[in-house]
This record gives structure tokens, C-alpha cells and sequence, in this order.
């Protein structure tokens, strides 16, 4: 009987052993989860990554929850816009957010089809110009980062309304607020979830205008395959689904956290006031309709005016200007044409250049309308006229002109006098291989600084005291590269250089210092910074040369 109890006993405990194994593997395998990996931008609050790369704001947050949901371990991935849809498009991240829908179109991306976020653009500003409404940007030059979603519909609003806007574009969200702050543009463009808290050391104010609802969503990798991706985005639009169902559930905390808790969109006051102006613009129409046999009793007199009108503009057009027919008969100069071939309109109406001045060589200029016509559109060429006390240079613009119905087509022609225009052109580029020639053989190293402490061009003495080619030097940040460690190894803040103070406050100023040589040896060097103040883009012109040894 002991050996049968004995025998159950080490039974048990073997199976004991295989029970304990399979819950250890069964344990790992969920504690494992899938690895996503999940690129994010810098786009606060939507997202927004740190100086040691840590990543937060409402999407992380969102897909947090959503991890814990579905046992996924995400890997978040920081990169700048550009390299974020490189690394999608790679495969190298799985995930992209925040994207808005639009984008993912253009890019023929798959992404979710429930919003996690519906964002509009809003125009950002100093505060010495008042912006009230889209109408107050005529005039001025805004600034953007070229893949902003609402970039391309602000030029559209500006287009639609005559409003006569100069665009500049970036690559980040921090020179938008730089260009803005540093005074060289008078509004820049954000998304109206931007936090301008963030960027402290520029001290601006986000205007009324706001326009463009865009809606934010996950755009997924095509290299993931279409079934993995369709089963995602399955599960993200569930949960979205559900969060967003239940007010009382973590989707509106998170918003309350990162967006406060006014979630209510105002209408801006611009946008009313578009409203009344249409309205207004209905009621005259139908008016309008009312007097249409008023105006048509009307018309013959706008015509006469109409005439009247193209005959002062022809007058008081600063260039030659003429109509021909298809056989090339003049039908019509202006009077700056008359002052310039001294020629009255009546001399050359109805003849044909040939029979004017048979002595000249005018075949390519013939064969230019002769192009006109038969191609029906318009060409420029330059031209040289060596008529005259002195050969000019003429930009020549020629376009085809319909007729009625049934008449042939005629030729028109605008020419402007470029000959200063063209010696002036010559003299600046004869001045700028001077310049250059200078430079180049100045045996001083010399560079040129941005208001943002990126270097704009450097000598050859300069890149051979430092090291650096001329790519790797031109566009990196000057301070980084040569000045970031005094010469006992300390570091060297960047403010409490001459450098800093002549791009950033316009000082300028001398030290002997220490510059990094691109292999790691000091340089000591004898510096002096000059400001760039042309009133327009702030910077500094920086002059070193190697300190002389005791020997020397």
C-alpha cells in the first residue's frame, strides 16, 4: 500500500511541474504583447516630443489606452515631418499620427475613418498688426511650414477673395514662430491646437482668424499588407467608437487635459461678417435681375466707356503696344509706339512692317506672330533693336486676340524697354565676381551668420581653419559646431558670445577665443562679429584668424 501512495505522489508532483511550465510560457507570451512602432511629429498638443526625445500629448495618450486595450507594446519613433512618411513609407514604423485625412489621400495612404481630433488653421502674430479677419492679410507676408494641411486652403481663401497675400515657407513649426517674432513677416500660420506655451521665448498672440476644419487621423505603413492594416484600423475605430460614445469616458478627460475643457468651436467674427456680405450680395442680385433691361438700354453707353477707358490705358501705358491682323497689317499703335519709331498711327495703320521699313531685317520677328496665330498662345521673347543712336533691349510679350464669330484671329503685342534694366544686371554681376574674388582670396576666415546662428557661407580660409567642408558647415548652427566648449573643457553658452550678440542684438564685438576643428583639435583664434542691420533680415558677418604662437 506505501509503494501505491508513493507512486501517486511523484505522479502529482510531475504533473505539477508541466502545470507550473505551461502558465510560466502562457505568462510571457501576454506579458510579451505586439510591437508597434509608431512615428510622431512634433505638433503640440496634439503631440509633441521633448529635448531627450520623450513623446506626450492627447494622440499618445489615446493610443495608450488603446494599447492597453488590444496588448499592444508601442515603440514611439520622434521625427520631423519628412522623415516620419520616409520611415512609413519604408515600413520602418507600422503607425503615423497626427495626420489629417486630406494628407492621407494625397498620399494614398490607408488610415482609420473615425477622428481622433478635428482641428481648423489659425493665423498667429506679433501684436503690432491688428488681424481681425481674412481681408486684413492684404498686403502683408505670411509664413507656413510647407506640409501644413491648412496651408494650401489659405492660399485658396486669399485667391477667392482678391486678397493679395506674399507667402514664405519653412520645415518646422519653430521658424514659423521665429519669422513671426523676428519681425521679417507679419502673421504665420499654425493649427489652432498649437501650443504657444510651449515656445515661451516667442512672445506672440493667435489672432480670430481661423478657417479649414481638418480632421486628425492614424495613417498606417502600405508595407504592413492590406489585411494587417484593414484588421487595425478595424480596432482603432472600435475603440474610438466606444471612448467617444461615453462622456464620462478617458477620450474627454484626455481633451480636458490638453485642449481645456471648452470644447465648443466659435464661429470666428470674420466668417459672420462673410456671411452678411453674401447675404447682402443675394439681395442685389435679385435687384439686380429687376434692372437687367435698364442695363441693356444702358450698354451702348458702358461700351463707349469701355472705349474710352482702353484709350487712356493705351496712352498712359509705360510700353509700345500694337494689334495686327492675320495678314499682318497694323490695325492699331499707341503713342508711346509713335514716340519710339517716330511714326504717326496714321503712317503705318493698314500697311505691313515690310512696307514701313523695307531696309530692316524683320523675318524672326514675323515668324514670332506667325507662331502666335497658328499655336494660339501667347510668347515672349527679348529682343535687340539696333535701330536707333544706341542698340535697345526690348521684352517682347505677343498674344493671339479672337474676333467675333467668323472673323480671323488678330495679333497683339506689348513690348517693354529693358536696356537698363539689362546694364544694370550686368554691372551687379560683374560687382558680385568681385565680391566673390575677394572672398575667396582673403586670407582671414570669414562667415556669415542668420538671425538664427546658422551659417549662410564661409571663405576657404575659413573652411581650412575649421575643417569642415563647405556642405557640412553651410546651414548648421555655427555655435554647435565650432564655439560650444571653452578651451578648459567647460561648456560655452551660446548667449555670452559676441557671436550671439551680433546676430541676436545687433552688438558688435571682438574676443580671442577658442574654435573646435572638425577633427577635435582647438583653435585658437582672434574673432570679431560684425551685425548685419539692412533692415530686413537680422545676422552677422564673423572674422577670425589664428592667434599667433610665441614662436611666430
Amino acid at each position: 500500500m506505501g509503494w501505491w501512495i508513493k507512486k501517486q505522489i511523484k505522479t502529482y508532483a510531475f504533473l505539477g511541474v508541466w502545470l507550473s511550465l505551461i502558465v510560466t510560457i502562457l505568462t510571457n507570451t501576454a506579458v510579451a504583447g505586439e510591437l508597434v512602432r509608431v512615428g510622431v511629429h512634433h505638433n503640440p498638443p496634439l503631440a509633441q516630443v521633448d529635448t531627450s526625445g520623450q513623446v506626450s500629448g492627447f494622440v499618445v495618450d489615446l493610443l495608450d489606452l488603446i494599447a492597453v486595450e488590444e496588448d499592444w507594446d508601442i515603440a514611439y519613433v520622434p521625427c520631423n515631418w519628412d522623415q516620419c512618411n520616409q520611415l512609413l513609407a519604408l515600413g520602418e514604423i507600422q503607425m503615423l499620427t497626427p495626420v489629417s485625412s486630406n494628407e492621407a489621400k494625397q498620399r494614398r495612404l490607408d488610415y482609420n475613418r473615425e477622428s481622433l481630433y478635428v482641428n481648423w488653421g489659425q493665423i498667429v502674430m506679433a501684436g503690432k498688426d491688428a488681424i481681425k479677419s481674412p481681408l486684413d492679410l492684404a498686403g502683408k507676408t505670411v509664413v507656413a511650414l510647407s506640409s501644413d494641411p491648412h496651408f494650401a486652403d489659405l492660399k485658396e481663401l486669399a485667391a477667392r477673395f482678391d486678397i493679395s497675400v506674399r507667402f514664405l515657407e519653412v520645415s518646422d513649426y519653430e521658424s514659423v514662430l521665429a519669422w513671426v517674432d523676428h519681425g521679417p513677416v507679419d502673421a504665420g500660420l499654425v493649427p489652432r491646437s498649437f501650443d504657444l506655451n510651449v515656445f515661451q521665448q516667442y512672445p506672440l498672440i493667435k489672432s480670430s482668424v481661423i478657417f479649414n476644419p481638418a480632421e486628425i487621423r492614424i495613417a498606417l505603413s502600405p508595407i504592413n499588407g492590406q489585411i494587417p492594416n484593414a484588421k487595425r484600423i478595424q480596432r482603432l475605430d472600435y475603440h474610438l467608437t466606444r471612448l467617444k460614445g461615453d462622456r464620462n469616458s478617458p477620450f474627454y478627460q484626455l481633451q480636458d487635459k490638453w485642449f481645456g475643457s471648452t470644447a465648443v468651436v466659435e464661429i470666428p467674427e470674420w466668417l459672420l461678417w462673410v456671411m452678411l456680405f453674401l447675404l447682402l450680395l443675394m439681395v442685389m442680385l435679385a435687384v439686380g435681375v429687376l434692372l437687367l433691361r435698364r442695363q441693356v438700354r444702358l450698354k451702348t453707353g458702358e461700351i463707349r466707356e469701355m472705349n474710352e477707358r482702353f484709350a487712356a490705358f493705351m496712352k498712359h501705358l509705360p510700353g509700345i503696344a500694337y494689334m495686327k491682323s492675320s495678314a499682318g497689317k497694323y490695325l492699331f499703335v499707341n503713342p508711346l509706339w509713335e514716340q519710339t519709331n517716330h511714326l504717326a498711327e496714321t503712317d503705318v495703320v493698314g500697311r505691313q512692317s515690310k512696307e514701313i521699313w523695307p531696309e530692316r531685317d524683320l523675318v524672326a520677328r514675323e515668324q514670332e506672330e506667325h507662331r502666335v496665330l497658328e499655336e494660339g498662345r501667347t510668347v515672349e521673347t527679348t529682343e535687340v533693336h539696333p535701330w536707333g543712336e544706341r542698340p535697345s533691349h526690348w521684352r517682347m510679350i505677343r498674344f493671339p486676340i479672337t474676333g467675333l464669330p467668323g472673323e480671323s484671329a488678330m495679333v497683339g503685342g506689348i513690348g517693354l524697354d529693358v536696356t537698363d534694366q539689362k546694364e544694370t544686371a550686368r554691372e551687379l554681376t560683374h560687382l558680385h565676381h568681385q565680391l566673390q574674388l575677394l572672398l575667396e582670396s582673403a586670407g582671414d576666415g570669414i562667415c556669415g551668420l542668420n538671425g538664427m546662428g546658422r551659417c549662410t557661407f564661409a571663405n576657404p580660409a575659413a573652411l581650412e581653419m575649421l575643417g569642415y567642408g563647405r556642405d557640412e558647415l553651410i546651414g548648421s548652427k555655427f555655435h554647435d559646431l565650432v564655439q560650444h566648449t571653452r578651451l578648459d573643457n567647460q561648456p560655452y553658452p551660446e548667449v555670452e558670445s559676441v557671436l550671439y550678440a551680433a546676430y541676436r542684438k545687433g552688438t558688435r564685438g571682438r574676443e580671442d577665443g577658442v574654435f573646435w576643428h572638425a577633427e577635435g583639435a582647438a583653435v585658437p583664434v582672434d574673432c570679431s562679429a560684425y551685425p548685419i542691420a539692412n533692415g530686413e533680415l537680422p545676422g552677422a558677418v564673423v572674422i577670425f584668424r589664428k592667434q599667433r604662437s610665441g614662436n611666430d
